[in-house]
């Protein structure tokens, strides 16, 4: 079987699992009783990659619009208490631009959870490459193949 075939075992999906509510490699090799280097090299899996991504777009899915709603009342709540001339202290106008920012300038999740796409974009990433002109390349090298079927046919 090639590793691209495997599917994760129960350690990656305890990965996933802590991951997804936020916690980095160090707090969840802490919380698995593992090695901080296993749960690191476990976390550049692109299959387990594509499962971290795909539970964080269910969480984002469910609470984006209660989140949202809070967010909108905990601003006017603070409004209103400028209004009324009540004093408001720094770390509650702090609490709520976090909320404020967290909800609306935070990049959206991926929806990317094909293992095979987050693959080509680590290599790209990690090698210089330019995504587009290893797709150019791709497809010259697909045409060729194409056109050499095409003549021993």
């Amino acid at each position: 079987m090639d590793n691209y075939d495997r599917n994760l075992d129960a350690l990656d999906y305890q990965i996933a699992f802590f991951t997804t509510f936020g916690l980095n490699g160090a707090e969840v090799a802490k919380q698995l009783g593992k090695n901080k280097s296993t749960i690191n090299r476990r976390l550049h899996n692109n299959l387990l990659i594509a499962e971290i991504n795909f539970r964080r777009n269910q969480l984002f899915d469910t609470y984006a619009a209660k989140y949202a709603t809070f967010t909108h009342l905990a601003l006017d709540r603070g409004i209103k208490k400028l209004r009324n001339g009540e004093d408001i202290t720094f770390k509650e106008i702090s609490d709520i631009s976090k909320g404020f920012n967290q909800m609306y300038f935070k990049d959206v999740p991926y929806r990317d959870e094909d293992p095979a796409i987050l693959a080509i974009k680590n290599y790209c990433r990690d090698f210089g490459v330019d995504a587009n002109e290893l797709a150019t390349l791709a497809r010259r090298f697909l045409e060729d193949e194409y056109k050499d079927k095409k003549k021993t046919a």
